[in-house]
């Protein structure tokens, strides 16, 4: 089965697919209409699918398929190919998610956010339209070309060395000076408040800087919370910048090789929350999970996470690839790419997609039968 993504106009299916094979199939393939059912892949375009059709991959994996249903009418010789595919796991629904979290099911569960989980208290995004990122567009964009594309070159460190005069006049108009003593945490930066109190809760990574997971109302201790590009109350890290060296070991210590830890210390739940996953490294970190863990994305938009720019293997005009893995801690080669769609990903973790914004998932989570049931409070 592929990961299963799940819209908020989808969480209730037809009555009349009663089968639950089906209905997965239904929440995971019925918005991709170029999705391979063979090879669980989403080609993006018609032409790419037919080509795609045409390969030997495909083709032998359509031979393997129709074999172990029995039919073998294919008129390729079995010899021409080496072995079946692996089969991928079973995707994860919204239900046992729900149930796992009501019931404390899982007891290492590792947060990552971005800025989606904080717009609803007034802090602005980057990358949405009218975010941050068009911001910088429309009022820097004639001063400095270069942001026209690249806008977040204005928020680099070589940025701030070459025009150190501009940068307090950016972080102005982006709105980065905003009052912080006045914003709130949102139902999100509650939920995982939530989480820490119940004693599931392993670690939070935030790409964001406004500071609200430790935000005094949670009690939330500063070292479940790692801010992986600074904070505006202490240093930022800009474009260019290293990470804190706090981030490299707590990825070490959370996501140690099976062989290093105990069954019941591994991560057992990713949770990704209002993030695009654009940004190395911490679009590598939910390739870190342990396989055969669950991992759960939540955004507005889940295409635009199923992508970066490190998901094509490609060269520059002087012959040198591109780089797709990079060393975290003392892991050597974790994938910068979206492994979120296609078997990859899904022979590794079972996975949830939800198509949504974050407080509503985190709300629908607390009125569903499972946590009423279990008496959740987010508040308790």
């Amino acid at each position: 089965m592929t990961s299963s993504i799940q819209h908020p106009s989808e969480s209730k299916l037809d009555p009349s697919v009663d089968d639950d094979a089906s209905r997965h199939q239904i929440e995971a393939t019925s918005h991709r209409p170029f999705w391979c059912d063979v090879c669980s892949l989403d080609l993006q375009s018609s032409s790419s699918l037919a080509q795609h059709r045409l390969g030997r991959k495909h083709t032998r994996k359509e031979f393997w398929k129709s074999s172990s249903e029995g039919n073998t009418t294919s008129s390729t010789s079995a010899s021409a190919f080496k072995r079946p595919p692996s089969s991928v796991l079973d995707s994860l629904t919204e239900t046992e998610v729900f149930q796992g979290l009501a019931s404390n099911r899982y007891s290492n569960v590792v947060v990552l956010t971005g800025a989606g989980i904080s717009t609803s208290a007034g802090v602005p995004d980057f990358r949405s339209p009218g975010g941050v990122f068009d911001t910088i567009r429309q009022r820097y964009g004639r001063r400095f070309p270069e942001v026209l594309d690249h806008p977040e070159s204005a928020l680099s460190r070589g940025f701030a060395i070459r025009h150190p005069d501009v940068v307090d006049e950016i972080r102005r108009e982006i709105k980065l000076d905003y009052d912080r003593e006045k914003v709130l945490p949102t139902k999100t930066h509650e939920f995982c408040a939530w989480l820490h109190r119940r004693g599931a809760l392993r670690r939070i990574y935030t790409q964001n800087i406004d500071g609200l997971h430790t935000h005094p109302s949670l009690v939330v201790p500063p070292d479940v919370v790692v801010e992986c590009h600074g904070s505006l109350a202490s240093r930022l890290v800009m474009y260019g910048d290293g990470l804190p060296r706090r981030f490299y070991d707590c990825c070490d210590v959370d996501f140690a090789p099976k062989n290093n830890k105990q069954d019941s210390d591994r991560v057992d739940l990713l949770l990704v929350f209002g993030t695009s996953l654009q940004v190395a490294p911490f679009c590598a970190v939910p390739n870190m999970a342990p396989r055969g863990s669950a991992r759960v994305l939540v955004n507005r938009d889940v295409e635009v996470c199923l992508s970066n720019s490190f998901s094509n293997r490609r060269s520059n005009s002087e012959g040198l690839c591109q780089v797709t893995n990079c060393r975290i801690g003392s892991r050597k080669d974790v994938p910068l790419r979206s492994l979120w769609s296609g078997r990859e990903g899904n022979k590794k973790w079972r996975q949830l997609l939800v198509e949504e914004d974050c407080d509503t998932f985190v709300t629908r989570f607390f009125d569903s039968e499972y946590a009423v049931e279990a008496s959740c409070d987010i508040k308790s």
